[in-house]
């Protein structure tokens, strides 16, 4: 714990390190807090005469098969902007039920609660803040004018809205995120929450129209769906800003196995869609194998069309958000129609 404080916290090394000296002897005697001074007054010293380029900083705090690939694809300059985007501090992201109020009565209420409040880049109902505690012990927070959402993630949400029609599934629920923004912005579209985990179902709050079921093996009659938003599993690479520990429990086979699972659940929903109809697949990775190499494998044997997801993008067939361009989390959108 001394370690961290003196490596990462704001604190005077001295104050840290005679706490505890102090608490090392009161507990185990003099021997050992001699032994613990040793150590720590050492690893201050080395600390501070270290010559650790930031670089090989960013670089030691990432696996070397992850900085490798990433090396690979974007070269050694933007893969070290990548790097320091990710070790930063994670920003706190919330969405406003715009339906129930304004963005901008939101950000005055939070303002005067003393929270830091900065408006979203993509989504219209997206809000930085600072800090997240008062926010929970808002009114807002607690009477669910607001909630607790990555805009990345709201911009899928926004893609299945932007697709329309009047019974959709969300085929990979999870704690049902994205199901309540979709259920927010599309008040009249009868909206069907599918998981294969009755406990999670439970979590996520909702009420009706749950359905526990595998998404691998779909319980509902060919062409039943309007809309089916897939996000499904994937290696969280993205999201590692606010994950660290994901980076180090991934290989690099996850990649390839999340890329083969993810097209197994898209080619198993795929009869669940009406002709015309559009499926929504997002991921919280910006990895080939997950994002673009899946729709290339799903076109070997089902016939659509990509579509703008988004209204902001313009003559694109899909999102890609690399963290280090956006400032987002790292994720992929692409909507599907269905011929």
């Amino acid at each position: 714990m001394t370690f961290y404080q003196v490596g990462f916290m704001k604190k005077a090394h001295y104050h840290v390190v005679k706490e505890a000296v102090e608490y090392a002897r009161n507990e185990k005697g003099k021997f050992v807090a001699g032994f613990v001074n040793a150590v720590l007054r050492k690893y201050v010293s080395d600390k501070e005469t270290r010559a650790l380029s930031p670089a090989g900083a960013m670089r030691q705090a990432f696996p070397k098969w992850l900085v490798e690939r990433w090396t690979l694809r974007f070269g050694t300059a933007e893969t070290d902007r990548l790097l320091e985007l990710l070790n930063r501090e994670p920003e706190f992201t919330l969405r406003v039920d715009t339906r129930r109020l304004t963005v901008d009565k939101v950000i005055e209420a939070l303002a005067d609660g003393g929270i830091e409040v900065r408006r979203g880049r993509l989504s219209p109902s997206a809000l930085t803040v600072n800090r997240l505690a008062p926010v929970f012990a808002n009114a807002l927070f607690k009477d669910g004018l607001v909630s607790v959402q990555g805009e990345a993630s709201q911009l899928a949400g926004m893609a299945v809205a932007a697709a329309g029609g009047a019974v959709v599934l969300d085929a990979c629920t999870g704690s049902a995120t994205k199901t309540k923004q979709v259920r927010e912005m599309c008040p009249q579209a009868c909206i069907i929450s599918m998981d294969n985990d009755m406990k999670r179902l439970r979590l996520s709050s909702l009420s009706d129209s749950i359905v526990c079921a595998d998404a691998l093996a779909p319980p509902f009659r060919a062409a039943s769906f309007d809309t089916v938003l897939v996000d499904a599993p994937c290696s969280s690479l993205g999201i590692v800003r606010k994950h660290p520990e994901i980076k180090w429990r991934r290989r690099e086979e996850d990649i390839y196995r999340f890329g083969a699972m993810q097209l197994s659940l898209l080619r198993s929903l795929w009869d669940l869609v009406r002709p015309g109809g559009r499926v929504v697949y997002s991921v919280c990775s910006f990895e080939p194998e997950e994002t673009m190499d899946v729709i290339r494998n799903l076109a070997k044997d089902k016939n659509f069309v990509l579509e703008n997801p988004l209204p902001f993008l313009f003559n694109k067939d899909c999102f890609l958000s690399l963290p280090h361009e956006t400032a987002l989390d790292g994720f992929f959108i692409a909507r599907i129609r269905k011929l």
